[in-house]
């Protein structure tokens, strides 16, 4: 499609609803449906350790109920256990029964998709031209991607597009409609763990909506009905789980906790990735430079809830699809005018050219579809088939039934995901919120290999699944150790028995 005719398409402003793409909307159809198929193609490469927890709490929630204690790995066992993302991980098991990985990974994609086409539309809902959409596209999506493992965040994104839509509609037209971001709230507190940054955004509309109405505040008691009904509900919200009260000490414990800087890639400042971090620092200066270029083009709560996510996803590189999603809505909008003054011509729309492009889009898309269900699971997990891992871990805990298992966490949700039995006797998981700070800072020491208490967190473990790539140094101390015995190896992975005496 010519540049021209990008410039020339209408904008929708926000009094007029989206109708079926065409000309310029039709591109923009064509880049979801191609960002689709990217994430179908790298879809053996998305599962993650989180994705094997999902499956894994999910089993447990759908055999037990709700769990309240943990009952998976031996650090934490009988402990507390704030289980908040259990009805996403309760669905993706329930996808996996219905037709396995294949399934859990379709539906995986298509959230992250139907996510980014909310906020794509959003964007022309508030009045951008198509170009500044695709113009910042980019930049946007290599931020989304950041987030591409299949995990119960995926579940999350199309309910923050939507909060970010109904706040930045409300912020330039309040009405009632603002009122769906509680029941979108309710649902989102059982999702995922970013609920709490979709309460701050509802807050901040809350700040912003006072400071409009500052003026009728003291004569007219029902100019605070609005912000005080939202106020009081957004956190409310967090707390309507199973967990109740319960979620106050999650959302201290997991969002203050400065150990899993030392042990997740993903809490660490987002200049730990710096593949990630210049598209990122890129897309905030464009922002920042476009708020003060054009100010009229966004609302305060835009620029305030844009800057928000950016201040922490400067912290915690996690957030990051957060910001890119909440940049996907505001930032096309911000240089709308800037984008206007280019020249203008006109150009004839190519209505039927368009049609064939998304039909083919959209056919490239469903085949993608098809090829994964088809796919043997083995080719899904790529990342983690090795049939003879699970065989030997099998045997030796068979054989063995007080064998404890320390595995990295790259492979623990795995192994009790394919091994029910391991339950309570695998060191520990992914739930780093789980464990205590002693238990957190002798897993530094470990992978470290540092100091001469280095293997503290693997004492009383015998049987020990690593992995080279992740942790040489210690992998190289542990094969030092008098009396061990290698069980698997593939020059990568390792299974090692240790010898009792060392243990």
């Amino acid at each position: 499609m010519p540049l021209r005719a990008l410039l020339d398409e209408p904008r929708l402003g926000p009094g007029r609803r989206l109708a079926l793409p065409r000309g310029a909307d039709a591109l923009l159809l064509v880049v979801v449906f191609a960002f689709a198929g990217v994430l179908l193609d790298i879809l053996p490469s998305s599962l993650n350790d989180d994705s094997w927890l999902d499956l894994t709490a999910g089993r447990l929630v759908w055999q037990t109920g709700i769990p309240h204690h943990d009952t998976l790995i031996a650090w934490a066992h009988g402990g507390r256990w704030v289980n908040q993302q259990w009805l996403s991980q309760l669905f993706t098991y329930l996808l996996d029964r219905v037709d396995g990985l294949g399934l859990v990974g379709v539906v995986d994609v298509a959230m992250m998709t139907l996510g980014v086409g909310i906020a794509i539309g959003a964007a022309r809902r508030l009045g951008a031209r198509p170009l500044s959409v695709i113009l910042l596209l980019p930049l946007c999506l290599i931020a989304v991607l950041a987030g591409r493992e299949v995990r119960a965040q995926a579940y999350a994104l199309p309910l923050l597009a939507s909060t970010i839509l109904l706040l930045a509609l409300d912020s330039r037209r309040p009405s009632r409609r603002v009122y769906w971001c509680v029941p979108i709230l309710i649902l989102w507190a059982n999702v995922h763990g970013t609920a709490i940054l979709g309460a701050a955004l509802v807050e901040l509309r809350v700040l912003t909506l006072l400071w409009e109405r500052r003026r009728s505040l003291p004569s007219d008691w029902t100019a605070c009905r609005r912000p005080l009904l939202l106020g009081l509900a957004a956190p409310l919200c967090l707390l309507l789980t199973p967990y109740g009260s319960q979620m106050i000490v999650y959302y201290h414990e997991t969002a203050g906790s400065a150990a899993l800087r030392h042990l997740v890639t993903e809490w660490q400042p987002i200049t730990a990735l710096p593949v990630l971090a210049v598209p990122f620092f890129v897309l905030a200066a464009i922002l920042v430079w476009s708020f003060g270029r054009a100010p009229s083009r966004t609302t305060p709560w835009e620029k305030l809830a844009t800057l928000l996510l950016a201040a922490i996803t400067i912290g915690v590189l996690r957030n990051a699809i957060l910001f890119g999603l909440c940049a996907l809505v505001v930032a096309p909008v911000s240089i709308d005018e800037v984008v206007g003054r280019w020249h203008r011509r006109s150009a004839p729309e190519r209505n039927r050219l368009n049609a064939v492009i998304v039909a083919a889009a959209l056919i490239a898309v469903l085949a993608g579809t098809a090829v994964t269900f088809s796919r043997p699971e083995a080719q899904l997990e790529v990342g983690y088939q090795r049939t003879r891992i699970l065989q030997v871990v099998r045997t030796e805990t068979a054989h063995d039934p007080s064998l404890q298992v320390f595995a990295d966490v790259r492979f623990a949700d795995w192994l009790l995901w394919y091994d029910p039995a391991l339950a309570g006797r695998v060191a520990y998981d992914t739930r780093f919120e789980l464990l205590s700070p002693p238990q957190m800072n002798s897993l530094v020491a470990m992978f470290s290999a540092i100091g001469p208490d280095w293997n503290q967190a693997a004492r009383g473990d015998r049987l020990l699944v690593l992995d080279r790539a992740d942790s040489p140094e210690t992998v190289r101390a542990f094969l030092a150790e008098p009396g061990r015995r290698i069980l698997y190896d593939d020059g990568t992975r390792l299974v090692i028995l240790r010898a009792p005496r060392v243990a």
